[in-house]
Formats: C-alpha cells, structure tokens, sequence
C-alpha cells in the first residue's frame, strides 16, 4: 500500500526553491510518506508522476510542471510481459513502444546504464531483469532502477542503432551528474566478409602478392 503524500505540502516546498528537490530522501521528507526501496519506491514514483511532471538530474528531482487536473490512475494489466504487468513497474516503456527498437537507459539515483536493443525494448528489459551477467544491471532493477526509452530506432540498421549508443555513452560520460555503468563502448558491428578463391599459375603467386600489396587489399 502507498503512504498517502502530503501533495500541498511538495506544491508549497518546490515554488521556495526553484522546482527541485535535492534527493528522494528529502522528498519523502517534504511528502511525510516512509522512505522505500525497490518495487515499493518505483510505485511511489508513479503515484507522484499523477501530480507532477518531473526528471531527474543526478539525485536531485527537478519538478517541470504541477498537473491542474490529476492523471487517473492506469490499469495496466493489459501486457505481454508476463500474466500481468504491474509485475514490472520498472518497466516505464508503454505497450504501444515495447517493441520497438532503439536506445534505452537504466537508472538508479545518479548511477546509469545505456544499452540499445535490435529485438525489441521488451525482451531487452527482460533480458536484464532475469542475467546477473549483463554488468549490475540486474541488480539495479532489484534494487528498483528504472527501464526508459532514450530513442526509438524503427527502421535504422543495426550499425546505425549502434552508433547512435556510443553516442549517448560519450555524451553521459561529459555530464558529471551521472555515474556510467558501462564498462566500454557499444560492440562495434562488422559485416560478415564474403571471399572468393582464385586459382593461379605457380609461378604467378610471387608477383600476385606483390600486386595485391600495392592494391592494399593485403598486408
């Protein structure tokens, strides 16, 4: 069961100090509600998205707009993530985009990983939350990380999507509110070489070698 928030109270607080609140201990401080782990910290996260729109930056908690009428509550039983999908409240991609392709982050206060899926950000998520050898990530998701969307890649090849990867890791890396899970850059993709066998005269093979020397087409 969720702590009923003090909403007025968080209203009050965040209109005195420029939208932001400097880390979930304190907004659960400010809210009066009991401070959480795991499932239980990402359903109050989803109670207080009903009221707010709001990002995170490192630990603080920055608050982009107070909701004037509040968001109903969604039933989200409907998935295919399982019998049911309130099973996976880390999961914050929507049913229309689970499968879908692109970048995605996992997010525990300031410590995150980037990743990009080719299958699907369902089966990725999935992927995570059930090997303990893909980095910590899986950890993370126990401990009550969050599964977002950075960008959808419908219809970009597989060394686009890739590319796209290395390119938020690098851009993360620069931002000091942010620690990077990952270990090394996304996997580079390499076609699969074709070849082809040629025969040639024994006495040829010397000056073919040299030749294709020239040509830098051996080393």
């Amino acid at each position: 069961m969720i702590d009923k928030m003090n909403i007025k109270n968080l209203k009050e607080y965040i209109n005195t100090v420029n939208n932001k609140v400097n880390n979930y201990k304190l907004l659960c401080e400010v809210l009066e509600i009991t401070i959480k782990t795991g499932k239980s910290k990402i359903l109050q996260m989803k109670e207080l998205d009903r009221h707010f729109k709001f990002h995170k930056e490192g630990q603080q908690i920055i608050f982009d707009e107070v909701y004037k009428i509040i968001n109903e509550k969604i039933d989200s039983t409907r998935n295919t993530l399982g019998n049911n999908r309130k099973e996976f409240p880390n999961f914050l991609v929507d049913l229309e985009n689970e499968k879908k392709i692109g970048i995605y982050k996992i997010i525990l206060d300031d410590n995150i990983y980037i990743g990009s899926t080719v299958a699907g950000f369902r089966i990725r998520y999935l992927a995570h939350k059930s090997n303990s050898n893909i980095l910590s990530t899986k950890q993370m998701l126990d401990d009550g990380a969050t599964f977002e969307i950075l960008e959808i890649c419908n219809g970009k090849t597989e060394p686009q999507i890739r590319h796209k990867e290395n390119k938020y890791i690098e851009e993360y890396k620069k931002d000091s509110n942010w620690k990077i899970v990952n270990t090394k850059e996304a996997w580079s993709y390499k076609p699969k070489q074709k070849y082809k066998t040629i025969r040639l005269k024994k006495q040829d093979y010397k000056n073919a070698l040299i030749l294709l020397k020239e040509q830098g087409m051996i080393s």
